[in-house]
């Protein structure tokens, strides 16, 4: 499905309870890169330390109340960096795990060098330490991680690939699934999301932006054995049954991103048992 800007109620509150998506507006608020610096980084919350898209508005607490997260539940990030999200996955008792190869050389945001922007295994203990968790940090591609023994096969409940996939080849994203079957358990969940840009083909007349692609959903699911428990079709490119009339009818219903324009495709993919 695609994101409406109309949240549930349930999706505000955690939003607010949790100050997502940029941290909590507090007075004399600094940059991001600066924060980790100050005497209190504690009052920006969670959600303070890393630079990220409006879109996550949605994404976050669509991804957590969907999930059914539970107590106990052993669950993978990828492409976490510096999120809030892991942080609070593991206050609600979920032993979690992060891989993020790093992104120290993406300068999309901004061309500040600052040391608490990009995601380190100094910064990442620094918010463990800040928030009273233990989440465990692989900073390597999941496929690397799947295949030198640091991510165990069949060992998670749920895995969290919230807006990531667009920013790679499909190639790679089809080899990301891959492994994340893999790392799924039998009857574990995948919990995907996917910008849809709006200057790129098919709605635009460009093959990329400076963000990545329109990638193919279907091609990327294809093949991997995944069965798609939620997730409106009609509404995911490359689907036979994507409806480019109808999503262009609904787009004043839908969350558009304000940095870049985008919408954002939401999907709940379960390993059979």
């Amino acid at each position: 499905m695609l994101a409406r800007h109309n949240l549930p109620e349930n999706f505000r509150d955690w939003n607010t309870a949790w100050g997502v998506p940029f941290g909590f507006r507090v007075p004399g608020r600094r940059a991001v890169e600066y924060r980790l610096e100050e005497e209190d980084p504690l009052r920006y919350g969670p959600f303070g330390f890393q630079q990220t898209s409006p879109t996550r508005e949605f994404e976050y607490p669509w991804a957590f109340f969907t999930a059914g997260v539970e107590s106990g539940m052993k669950v993978l990030d990828v492409g976490g960096g510096l999120s809030g999200f892991q942080f609070v996955l593991e206050k609600e008792g979920c032993e979690v795990v992060n891989v993020d190869p790093s992104a120290k050389e993406d300068r999309r945001w901004s061309t500040v060098d600052g040391r608490n922007r990009w995601l380190t295994e100094d910064n990442h203990a620094e918010l463990n330490k800040l928030f009273g968790t233990d989440v465990r940090l692989v900073m390597d591609t999941v496929q690397a991680g799947l295949a030198d023994g640091q991510l165990e096969k069949g060992t998670f409940d749920r895995i969290f690939c919230l807006s990531v996939i667009e920013h790679v080849s499909l190639e790679e994203g089809r080899a990301m699934l891959e492994s994340i079957t893999e790392l799924l358990k039998p009857g574990g969940k995948l919990l995907l999301t996917v910008d849809l840009f709006l200057d790129v083909l098919p709605f635009g007349v460009r093959e990329s932006n400076f963000w990545g692609s329109n990638i193919d959903v279907h091609e990327l699911l294809k093949g991997h054995g995944l069965e798609l428990e939620q997730g409106d079709p009609r509404e995911l490119l490359g689907f036979p049954e994507f409806d480019y009339d109808h999503v262009v009818k609904t787009i004043p219903e839908l969350f558009i991103g304000t940095f870049n324009p985008c919408l954002s495709q939401a999907m709940v993919l379960r390993k059979p048992e």
